[in-house]
């Protein structure tokens, strides 16, 4: 006994932007594929069809139809935002780091004057435990560099500047060069 095709109702508005999705060169090819499923399923094709004429697996379109029943086009045409990898250097930790980095070296015993990469991530590893964070005595001299540099912080540059004090000074300057 066969089941007999059921079939989608789509607004104009839906199907005109589904066809125009369908025709784009710069959407992504699942969102293009998830397109014509819902425009085929609309037509009253089956879901053995539709997955043999586009070539993909009967699930993604059992999938994709699913989603439309449920939160309509737009939960159809993407994806459930995923929970990923839980973070483990929180924020209070990249800010003390980053305020690790904007002391001077040499006021906590160093007998340097500017942070070295290498520096900065022995004393972060060194000192991160009694801070509160035991997660960073783990932490590579390369992750250490790129919350630096997401944060804009350059603690291994100085900048100079010069400042005109005396008024006189090219008078003086041109002076003493002829």
């Amino acid at each position: 006994m066969s089941k007999r095709p059921y079939t989608i109702n789509l607004s104009d508005t839906d199907r005109q932007y589904l066809q125009k999705i369908c025709r784009t060169r710069t959407a992504q090819a699942q969102t293009v594929d998830r397109s014509r499923i819902l425009l085929l399923k609309e037509k009253g094709r089956t879901d053995k069809d539709i997955s043999q004429g586009l070539g993909i697996c009967i699930n993604t379109v059992r999938l994709c139809i699913r989603k439309y029943f449920e939160g309509g086009v737009k939960a159809a045409l993407s994806d459930a935002p995923r929970s990923g990898h839980p973070v483990e250097i929180t924020d209070a930790a990249k800010a003390w780091m980053i305020n690790a980095a904007c002391l001077r070296p040499a006021d906590l015993g160093y007998a340097q004057e500017l942070w070295t990469l290498k520096s900065l991530h022995q004393y972060i590893q060194g000192h991160a435990a009694q801070a509160g964070f035991p997660r960073l005595e783990t932490i590579t001299k390369a992750r250490v560099g790129q919350i630096l540099k997401a944060s804009e912080i350059k603690p291994f540059k100085v900048k100079y500047y010069c400042e005109k004090r005396d008024p006189l000074f090219e008078s003086k300057m041109r002076d003493m060069l002829y």
